[in-house]
């Protein structure tokens, strides 16, 4: 019986796959750089560690208190297991760890999908367009709070599946967990709680008109929401003191973040509080490889017209109910986002877990038109664009986080005047390896006024960090993103340089003696 084979049999494609991400993710992870909010997402961590262990109470009094620190618990934790003392080890242990929770979190997508489609090169097209897509690659080494969101919305993605296909008890109380972790991690999980409990209201609506065990459901239901309750709360330590009243405080301060710095937005910088409604919607497409968007898209019109036409499936069949739930999945944070008058900013990467719902929409689509006329030039189409994808993201290690599509321009300079590009400042650490290897100065002196330059400095071994000394007046060199600063500088040399797809992400520049023009 194939319930008996082994799972390796059973799954060896997409194993096989994640051994490779993974081989490829140990070869590159040193490569990146610190994001922006890194040390404050670290100092959060410990922050909460050491309430918990140390009965510390700087977290009642700390202004990042409203935020979740799931993740970061975790990577605290391993960072004191492992005795880590040294920022290089800590960083570095903190990227491959980030990294490798997102490709085991592929993983279960690509479980998930056999489940869907019970078609394993489907499955494996799904692995790779949720592994590889370009942005979220990149973030998935430096971003502690966005792609962990994202890896436990897709397990909890799965055991939905699996909870509602099984409806056995401890099925619900492991979704339960996932989605409660989740949303220790960012308050926006409590919109999949809440969608997961309206579909445990039709079935019990459907049970009661048709007489059925109305009790296994309402059971099953108070199993999921404890476990949840459970998770997040001992997931997230603010919330131990008066959890209800915490929560409902944090969400109100989290909803209208109060952040009112310049975002870079078709050429014009904008407020972060006054972005216009399709702020978010332009970004997703623009950055989203374009075959997959037109799938996605096309996903999401069979799924509408589908519900349209037969919404009792949807309601009831469990495939179709899953599409519906990747599809509220996608749209709701997006009109919430609207309706609440959140601040985003920093493309789309508050809500990079609708990505994962929008794949499953898309292979439905593909699914569909390869049954069809299409089916021949379907799956050259998706080779061509995996390839076209993979050579960006070879060629522009490591900086695939400014990834964008054909719908924009890529001529000179393009891109940078009109949209942030490395706005976490990552690539300063390729900046700061250039300076050191080419200046044998004994002290080299870095205008440290954009933060990352500073932080940055964490990745290099002590040799390399001794010889760096933070200035603001009478630097030898200042380095630049460009963030909020499309233009160039009015420095004169132009020592080093990096550019993606014909537009500069990162400079630097040399203030003292005149050096020629080096690019990459």
């Amino acid at each position: 019986m194939p319930h008996k084979r082994f799972f390796f049999t059973l799954y060896w494609p997409g194993i096989l796959l994640l051994c490779l991400s993974i081989i490829i993710g140990l070869f590159c992870y040193k490569d990146y750089g610190i994001s922006w909010d890194e040390p404050e997402q670290r100092a959060m961590g410990v922050v909460s560690y050491n309430y918990i262990f140390h009965h510390d109470p700087a977290l009642k009094t700390s202004v990042d208190r409203d935020h979740g620190v799931g993740f970061e618990l975790v990577l605290t934790a391993l960072e004191k297991k492992l005795n880590l003392t040294d920022n290089r080890g800590i960083y570095l242990m903190r990227h491959l760890a980030t990294h490798l929770f997102f490709l085991i979190s592929v993983f279960f997508g690509y479980l998930l999908m056999q489940r869907l489609f019970k078609n394993q090169l489907l499955s494996c097209l799904g692995f790779l367009l949720i592994a590889f897509n370009p942005r979220l690659y990149a973030h998935s080494f430096f971003n502690t709070k966005d792609i962990p969101f994202l890896s436990v919305f897709i397990i909890c993605l799965f055991f939905f599946h699996v909870a509602f296909g099984k409806n056995k008890a401890w099925w619900y109380a492991l979704l339960g967990l996932a989605c409660g972790y989740a949303t220790s991690i960012r308050i926006l999980g409590v919109l999949l709680i809440f969608l997961i409990g309206l579909f445990f209201v039709v079935d019990i609506f459907n049970a009661l008109r048709a007489k059925g065990n109305v009790f296994r459901i309402i059971r099953n239901s108070f199993i999921f929401l404890a476990a949840a309750c459970i998770s997040l709360v001992a997931m997230w330590p603010v919330l131990w003191e008066s959890p209800l009243h915490n929560f409902v405080t944090n969400f109100r301060s989290l909803s209208h973040f109060p952040w009112d710095g310049l975002v870079l937005f078709n050429g014009k910088l904008e407020h972060a509080r006054s972005l216009p409604w399709y702020y978010l919607p332009e970004w997703f497409s623009i950055t989203t490889p374009l075959l997959w968007l037109v799938a996605g898209l096309a996903g999401i019109g069979f799924v509408i017209f589908g519900f349209i036409k037969s919404p009792s499936e949807y309601l009831n069949d469990l495939n179709s109910r899953s599409n519906l739930l990747y599809l509220l999945c996608f749209f709701m944070p997006l009109v919430s986002v609207v309706v609440l008058h959140s601040v985003v900013y920093d493309d789309w990467r508050h809500v990079y877990f609708i990505y994962p719902p929008f794949v499953l929409l898309a292979l439905g689509a593909i699914n569909k038109f390869a049954s069809g006329k299409s089916k021949l030039i379907l799956p050259v189409l998706c080779i061509v664009q995996l390839v076209f994808t993979g050579i960006f993201m070879v060629r522009n290690h490591p900086y695939q986080q400014v990834y964008f599509n054909q719908l924009v321009s890529q001529k000179k300079d393009n891109i940078r005047q009109h949209f942030e590009q490395d706005y976490w400042g990552s690539a300063f650490k390729q900046g700061m390896e250039y300076i050191l290897s080419h200046d044998t100065s004994p002290a080299i002196k870095l205008d440290w006024r954009i933060r990352p330059v500073k932080t940055n400095i964490r990745l290099f071994k002590e040799a390399d960090r001794n010889r760096i000394q933070f200035v603001e007046d009478s630097a030898d060199y200042f380095i630049t993103t460009f963030r909020s600063h499309p233009s160039d500088y009015k420095y004169p040399a132009i020592f080093y340089e990096v550019n993606v797809q014909n537009s500069c992400i990162m400079r630097v520049y040399k203030l003292q003696t005149p050096y020629s023009s080096t690019t990459k």
